[in-house]
């Protein structure tokens, strides 16, 4: 019983991350397209660029943790509770909020009962964990020897919200990752339909297809799978409605990518390809864009400079590159298509998208969403390709892996476009 009261406790907490600092009921705020889960998409990547920044200063989880989720409750209270439209968001939503407990609740439990974490989790994020957990800093946190494989900021989640649980058990930090995954899907399918009841419909089966317990066994895939989702949600509005205010949270998703796993900034240069080739996006948004967006990645170079961590330890070196054979070229190919055909016909997104994209290409004309997503999706592949054939690994080895989990964090890209693409298939931007 403690730990289903601690389950809940947790759950208010995390709440407070996407309802605040922005109140989401504010709908003119910021976007051009107000939304409940547009607000709410803001506040999750200010949220996590909040926390990126605690996590890179030199000051123990320890000395500011409570203090910053006092601040957000104090936040929450005045920005909603002292407020009586706020009762009646909620009593409109009370099927939405009620639902997506009973999924939080079921998947927390499931995480709670198994316990057991995945072979990456055991060797490299959940130590990265322990040191801000021990109330250590990314500067002691550099002294690991497994620390220039993968950033660090999908761990230090773990560590912050484990700080603040009651019994600070491990699997409490991992919690977040399954109420990020939750949130994100609740975001791309609140508006699918006009009727709530089919959108919840919806969201219940995203959850049964998608769900799978390895993803939360402290492995890093889901948070950028869940990033993805709301980004692409981002981008599609940013088409939609040429809202270019949308820019900046897209810098702050991609720079929270940047911060998750090694090969984020593959997904964060795909998605900065795509913003370029947007229509009627004015060329000095695009190049303040692009200006940001490196100066982002020089920045996260010159923090891991400057604390003396390798930018990136992963097994590509020139020589190797350079002095690959024919014969082996081909054999990495022929198994490359082998488990990105395997791994994709067991990811039903990336597998419907292909699918869609091929049965569509005819009508790749002009620069539509479509047409985008093919983008998108041809760079995707091409990454794919070349972090196996270029890697100087045993080939086999790394595919049965590695493969599957890079298919599903890249299919956070399409789903949007999927439910999109069958639910407003008779309009003109999508035919």
């Amino acid at each position: 019983m403690t730990e289903i009261f601690q389950i809940c406790y947790l759950f208010i907490i995390f709440c407070l991350l996407i309802f605040c600092p922005i109140n989401v009921y504010k709908p003119k705020f910021i976007s051009n397209n107000p939304s409940v889960e547009i607000n709410i998409a803001y506040n999750i990547l200010l949220n996590f660029n909040v926390l990126l920044l605690l996590s890179i200063l030199p000051i123990s989880l320890s000395a500011y943790s409570k203090i910053f989720i006092l601040f957000y409750f104090a936040l929450f209270v005045y920005n909603y509770l002292l407020k009586i439209s706020f009762v009646k968001h909620k009593f409109n939503e009370l099927n939405e909020i009620i639902i997506f407990f009973i999924f939080f609740l079921i998947i927390a439990v499931h995480i709670a009962s198994k316990l057991n974490l995945g072979w990456d989790a055991k060797w490299f994020w959940y130590i990265k964990s322990l040191f801000y957990y021990q109330n250590q800093t990314i500067n002691e946190l550099s002294n690991y020897t497994f620390n220039d494989f993968h950033p660090h900021l999908g761990s230090y989640f773990w560590a912050f919200f484990r700080s603040l649980s009651i019994n600070e058990y491990e699997y409490t930090g991992r919690l977040f990752y399954a109420f990020l995954y939750l949130i994100s899907i609740l975001i791309i399918t609140s508006n699918i339909f006009k009727q709530k009841i089919n959108n919840l419909i919806l969201f219940s089966l995203l959850i049964t297809i998608t769900y799978r317990y390895d993803y939360f066994s402290g492995l890093q895939e889901v948070l950028i799978f869940s990033l993805l989702l709301v980004v692409s949600k981002l981008m599609y509005d940013l088409y939609e409605f040429k809202d270019t205010k949308n820019i900046l949270f897209i810098l702050l998703g991609l720079n929270s990518i940047l911060w998750i796993k090694s090969e984020g900034i593959a997904y964060a240069l795909i998605i900065f390809v795509v913003i370029n080739f947007y229509p009627k996006i004015k060329i000095k948004s695009k190049i303040i864009f692009s200006i940001i967006f490196f100066l982002l990645i020089i920045l996260k170079i010159l923090i891991y400079k400057h604390y003396q961590i390798k930018i990136n330890d992963q097994p590509y070196y020139l020589n190797y590159i350079l002095n690959l054979d024919l014969n082996l070229i081909i054999y990495k190919i022929k198994n490359i298509v082998i488990f990105l055909t395997y791994n994709s016909l067991k990811n039903i997104i990336f597998f419907i998208t292909g699918i869609l994209i091929i049965f569509n290409f005819n009508q790749l004309k002009k620069i539509n969403y479509n047409f985008l997503i093919f983008i998108c999706f041809i760079i995707n592949i091409i990454f794919i390709f070349c972090a196996y054939l270029f890697r100087d690994m045993e080939i086999i080895y790394s595919l049965k892996t590695t493969m599957d989990r890079i298919v599903f964090s890249s299919s956070g890209l399409y789903l949007l476009y999927i439910l999109k693409f069958f639910t407003d298939r008779k309009k003109s931007k999508f035919v």
